[in-house]
């Protein structure tokens, strides 16, 4: 083979090996910003919020734990707190976040997996240059005329460098196959990420909402018991007072109607009975009725 063009032709193949490592170190590049990214947004959307499970679970214990009177509940024994959740469908939620999060973990993972494996490829595309760099700079460089190759040890040495580089790209051309394989692998996880975030925020979202409507529900039939007592003190108090106002309408119905009879023996004797009949009647009695409204107060709110 003539050793210029020996030469010029392992320029060329040189050239194209170090384009196809340009282009893949800008492709890698680009798949660690994407993974990265991933990664950070699965941190704070999914991981972090894995703890809720875990809350929810202890939330659950001390409704276990809580018996509920018996009076409240017309009379069952041994009902509790628990009794009065809806904890089928709460587990179901936490199992499917469980099941995102796995999800998460694997879709990183295989993304991962795909960008050691490129690290890896790119690597190998790169010693090509680390070994025979240096050889290139002074047999091939670019302030070399390739057409001026003085001696027989240079021409020999272009020949073996040419040899080098065609192995080297048939090699890489050999690599192409898994870097398709990887690179697809990526480009099918990807997409998935922006709707298993969304979704998994939507279900941690519902999860916090039921981590803190059952934690107040602890806190809210732990003030029950108050709540009934000050009840209690109000129907003793109202009944005091109806029976005081009983007793004092008894003592102003008595007073009246004395009031009355004295009237009559006085006078009534010369008045028409048509003439204000009204005048003949007897006190009215008043009577306070008790009166269970089923209505709640919600629902007079409403």
């Amino acid at each position: 083979m003539a050793t210029a063009y020996c030469a010029s032709a392992t320029r060329e193949v040189v050239k194209t090996i170090a384009e196809k490592c340009h282009v893949l170190a800008k492709m890698l590049d680009a798949s660690r910003v994407k993974l990265t990214s991933a990664q950070e947004i699965a941190q704070t959307s999914v991981f972090a919020q894995t703890p809720l499970l875990d809350e929810l679970n202890h939330v659950f214990e001390r409704l276990q734990s809580s018996a509920v009177d018996p009076q409240m509940v017309g009379g069952e024994p041994d009902k509790t707190l628990f009794d009065f959740v809806d904890a089928e469908t709460v587990q179901s939620l936490q199992q499917e976040a469980l099941e995102q999060a796995k999800e998460v973990e694997e879709l990183l993972a295989a993304h991962q997996h795909a960008i050691a494996r490129i690290t890896a490829i790119y690597r190998f595309f790169r010693t090509f240059d680390e070994t025979h760099g240096r050889d290139m700079d002074a047999l091939i460089g670019e302030q070399r005329d390739v057409a001026r190759i003085p001696s027989d040890d240079e021409a020999e040495a272009v020949e073996k460098l040419y040899d080098a580089a065609v192995s080297f790209f048939v090699d890489m051309e050999q690599c192409d196959r898994f870097l398709l394989q990887h690179f697809t692998t990526i480009n099918d996880v990807y997409p998935h990420y922006e709707v298993i975030f969304a979704e998994a925020q939507l279900l941690f979202d519902e999860l916090r909402s039921l981590r803190d409507f059952y934690r107040q529900f602890l806190a809210s039939y732990q003030s029950v018991n108050a709540e009934l007592l000050r009840r209690k003190q109000y129907e003793s108090r109202v009944s005091q007072l109806i029976e005081d106002t009983t007793t004092k309408l008894a003592a102003l119905a008595q007073h009246e109607d004395a009031m009355r009879n004295l009237f009559r023996e006085e006078h009534a004797r010369f008045l028409p009975s048509t003439l204000c009949p009204q005048i003949q009647n007897a006190p009215s009695t008043y009577v306070i009725l008790r009166t269970d409204d089923k209505t709640t107060a919600s629902e007079k709110a409403q």
